[in-house]
């Protein structure tokens, strides 16, 4: 069979794509391979030679979409080698709309497209749109600021445009919504038999919390005092008079920061009486006069934002799932707020619908094992997998367990506190570059500050960087910036995070940006009503393994997933430090990277540097 591979295979990669040309007819592949393997070539050149032979195509699926150009590059590079496919990277209407970009107000999806909906035929780049000639522009992949680029010189819709290029991709890179949301593949489904695709879903780890994102929603006090305000404007009396029992009804729940569950059914027929009927029909009213609304600011040159029609829609769908397995509503208060969230929690039952859809899927992702635990919560069913070992050379890797540190138990009480930041002292005091210390939750990296972890940072002439519950997505840019900017200095960074972060995941630290990770804690979900409803869920699912399922495996993959931020390539090195003896057991160890599995060694805080130091010289070779 023709190889589109376009590198010199390095080890295991070969035997991956024969693998995955095997197994793809027979469903569905799982492949757990380390971070910097090559999984998107290796795949994409497995499943290309079907492509040419067969007429397949290629979905390949990402968690955001700014990684929808990842596999379209590598395609790039498959065509630079002599192949001659075509492919682009699929964005949703929020990114490509160039009118929404003239009210200069971020947008979500929905107002986007009511944007989209509302202006129709009006709009000058969809008019322009119908001189577009699609096959022009498939000579060569196309990332999604190529495609923008080319529309926004044309003056064309580049959202339109790109669903006209659709029936000519070879490959196409979408996020995870796109498959998940029935409605949304549907859109894709137009232009793309998924019965003659193969699907890749990259980054599958992510699935669960990716669904029940998609699915679950929330309103607060305040979008009920901005929609009353919105009703009265409009003189819709019903509606003001629905919107003040609403009101009356939040203003006697007493709840504080702790989320409790909440009985929507209850609260539901205070309103109406039993009258469920009669409450759908003035919630579909009430999302009558949000568009009112919508539509007025759009015609302002406004972003097209309603709080009437948010508080319906949230409404409606709560009657819908009222009595769903899987879906709990919550409560809680923040700040002078209450929160009511409309929380999904079903993965398995969604999911499991979409893969029979395609001719066959793969999932990937470097922290995919327990593959067994992965495959039931998402559905799946009948599946081969492959497990590559990791092919960092053993010496450059420390890894410790420490012993009489651990985070276990409601609250880290002052003494704990003092050993860890103790501990930690001496881990950069002996290493001297840049370093992390991930967290198990935000509430233990506070505790760690209080307990003067910046103090003894900043006093080892090292700068320290902290990162917030909440922080901006361009603040925490601005901050990691400054962090990798410090390594090989004389004055290195720590960075304090959180193993749930963004910092813990999202981040790449290749080279000398970060060479010794430390970690607080098992990063458990602390054991709130949620926690517990997830657990009690999962074991209706799953039986006496649902704890697992839902508790140990996300904890455990989270912590593998902060430990391989230091290791990207196979010329890293780093001291992978899991500062909870927790760890240690076997339930757990066996959970983490195999890098850390053979290498782990079992100390106690006082003899860390000792460790530490015979080490450090790899760093510094």
């Amino acid at each position: 069979m023709k190889s589109f591979f376009p590198y010199p295979f390095r080890e295991k990669q070969e035997e991956l794509l024969e693998f995955i040309q095997k197994e793809v007819w027979n469903g569905a592949v799982c492949i757990d391979a380390p971070t910097g393997f090559g999984k998107t070539p290796v795949i994409l050149a497995s499943l290309l030679p079907f492509v040419e032979e067969r007429g397949v195509r290629i979905i390949w699926a990402v968690r955001t979409g700014t990684e929808t150009d990842r596999p379209i590059e590598e395609l790039k590079a498959i065509n630079r080698k002599g192949g001659k496919f075509f492919g682009l990277s699929y964005r949703g209407k929020k990114d490509m709309c160039l009118l929404a970009r003239e009210i200069k107000q971020e947008m979500d999806h929905e107002e986007v497209s009511f944007l989209c909906k509302t202006k129709g035929e009006e709009c000058k780049y969809r008019r322009n749109f119908y001189s577009f000639e699609p096959k022009d522009l498939t000579e060569e992949p196309l990332l999604f600021s190529e495609i923008l680029a080319v529309c926004r010189k044309r003056k064309i819709c580049p959202y339109l445009a790109q669903r006209e290029l659709l029936p000519y991709a070879d490959v196409i890179s979408l996020s995870y919504n796109y498959i998940i949301d029935a409605g949304l593949a549907w859109s894709i489904k137009q232009q793309v038999p998924f019965k003659r695709s193969f699907l890749v879903v990259d980054e599958a780890h992510n699935l669960q919390h990716a669904c029940s994102n998609l699915f679950s929603d929330s309103v607060t006090s305040a979008t009920v005092k901005k929609a009353m305000k919105e009703a009265e404007e409009l003189g819709a009396k019903r509606v003001v008079s629905l919107i003040s029992k609403i009101g009356g009804e939040l203003g006697k729940i007493k709840v504080g920061e702790e989320e409790r569950e909440f009985d929507m059914e209850n609260f539901l027929n205070s309103l109406s009486g039993g009258e469920s009927e009669i409450l759908e029909d003035e919630f579909l009213a009430m999302r009558d006069y949000g568009n009112r609304v919508r539509r007025k600011r759009l015609e302002e040159g406004k972003r097209p934002q309603s709080s009437l029609f948010h508080l319906a829609s949230f409404f409606l769908a709560s009657l819908e799932n009222l009595g769903v397995r899987g879906v709990k509503f919550l409560c809680r208060r923040e700040k002078d707020s209450l929160v009511i969230e409309r929380w999904d929690m079903r993965a398995s039952e969604v999911l499991a619908e979409r893969w029979p859809e395609f001719l066959g899927c793969i999932f990937c992702s470097g922290t995919l094992s327990p593959i067994d635990a992965f495959a039931k919560t998402v559905g799946l069913e009948f599946y081969s997998s492959k497990e590559v070992p990791s092919n960092f050379p053993p010496q450059n890797v420390l890894a410790l367990i420490t012993r009489e540190l651990t985070t276990k138990g409601e609250m880290l009480n002052p003494e704990m506190a003092r050993k860890y930041v103790e501990t930690i002292k001496k881990f950069a005091e002996t290493l001297r570059t840049n370093v992390a210390v991930f967290c198990a939750s935000y509430r233990i990296l506070d505790d760690l500050v209080k307990a003067g972890l910046r103090e003894e940072v900043e006093g080892l002439g090292m700068r320290f960087f902290r990162e917030t519950q909440g922080m901006s997505g361009e603040t925490g840019r601005r901050m990691l910036e400054e962090f990798k900017k410090c390594a090989g200095t004389d004055e290195p960074g720590l960075l304090c995070a959180s193993a749930g972060g963004r910092f813990a995941e999202g981040a790449d630290f290749p080279g000398r940006e970060l060479e010794g990770i430390f970690l607080v804690g098992v990063p458990f979900e602390r054991m709130t009503v949620r926690t517990r409803l997830y657990i009690q869920y999962y074991r209706e699912l799953y039986g006496r393994k649902g704890r697992y399922y839902a508790y140990v495996v996300p904890a455990l993959r989270r912590a593998s997933q902060a430990l391989g931020r230091a290791l990207r390539s196979k010329e890293d090195k780093a001291a992978l430090v899991c500062g909870d003896e927790r760890f240690a057991r076997r339930r757990f160890l066996r959970l983490l990277p195999d890098y850390f599995r053979r290498n782990a060694k079992l100390v106690n805080p006082t003899d860390i540097k000792e460790e530490l130091s015979s080490w450090a010289h790899v760093l510094r070779g």
